[in-house]
């Protein structure tokens, strides 16, 4: 069972000088059609040293091997109490419940919210993490222009802190059943009795692919497995209309105030939250602010946001 996502537009890449026009113009990949990565992320901003924000950074869309690589990742982190910082498109719906339900086990804290790398993204195979352990990152998160989008609000329902500011966007709309047709073709024998037919045995002889069938009618089983996930992790139902309301090829975007009443989120947050490399230094220090040796510190930027020059 997916839930269709809203694909965003894929650029092209288009040659500008003379030589260059006769190659091939491929589109380019956008990454948020690509599977859900994770990884760990700390705080590149030098003034928090040595105690700083870390979280686990997830991004792309939600396929069947998510919760895998989720646990995977959560193995990983050990006794440290990160949030999860997610931007997603959406995906598979019943992955995205497993996932929630693996996070409202842990006790995480989810907010929607972008990741930009100091060095390189997790995503380029070339990259080597600049991270102060092993295969992690350095980074700032910033949650504008951030998304959450279809069956990722799912996700974002589990957490026990659930944010999504005023600068980031979270939507829903309908779910997208995709039924598999497949072609049996068997042999089976049979006799008349009493002029009626009575199969004997029946063996299949070989199956085929039929092509796929979707359908935005919620099955029952479905919509039962939704309000049961609702009441388990405490939002309310009025969500599920939300969702039904809107065609599959648009998004309704939820606004703060009525994600707050529905109990999607838990807070009103005009920004960044959960990897603020500002709450280290408040009386009450967050779980994911990490000490660790303090190192010479320089003036790194990140790259620039999405759209803008690095």
């Amino acid at each position: 069972m997916t839930i269709a996502a809203m694909t965003l537009a894929l650029a092209l890449a288009v040659p500008t000088d003379a030589a260059s026009r006769k190659q091939t113009v491929e589109k380019a990949v956008n990454p948020l059609d690509q599977p859900m990565v994770f990884s760990i992320v700390r705080s590149a901003a030098g003034f928090c040293e040595p105690s700083c924000p870390e979280w686990i950074y997830a991004e792309g869309q939600i396929v069947g091997a998510s919760p895998a690589a989720f646990k995977k990742i959560l193995k990983k982190a050990g006794d440290r109490k990160l949030p999860l910082l997610i931007v997603s498109p959406g995906g598979n719906v019943t992955a995205a419940l497993e996932m929630g339900r693996i996070i409202r086990k842990r006790g995480m804290n989810v907010e929607v919210s972008a990741t930009r790398f100091i060095s390189c993204s997790p995503r380029d195979d070339k990259c080597t993490p600049d991270g102060p352990l092993k295969g992690e990152y350095r980074g700032m998160a910033f949650s504008a222009g951030a998304f959450c989008w279809s069956a990722c609000p799912l996700i974002l329902a589990a957490g026990e802190r659930r944010i999504s500011s005023q600068w980031s966007h979270t939507g829903v709309h309908q779910i997208t059943t995709v039924y598999a047709r497949e072609r049996v073709y068997f042999k089976e024998k049979y006799r008349v009795v009493n002029g009626k037919k009575k199969v004997i045995s029946r063996k299949v002889v070989s199956r085929k692919k039929a092509g796929t069938q979707s359908s935005t009618k919620l099955p029952k089983k479905t919509r039962k497995a939704l309000l049961a996930y609702f009441k388990e992790m405490g939002i309310e139902n009025r969500i599920l209309d939300a969702m039904l309301s809107t065609p599959p090829d648009q998004i309704r975007r939820l606004e703060p105030v009525e994600m707050l009443g529905l109990k999607l989120i838990t807070e009103m947050s005009p920004s960044d939250v959960l990897a603020n490399p500002s709450i280290c230094a408040a009386r009450a220090v967050p779980e994911n602010c990490i000490m660790r040796n303090p190192e010479p510190l320089t003036d790194i930027k990140p790259q620039g946001e999405p759209g803008k020059p690095a």
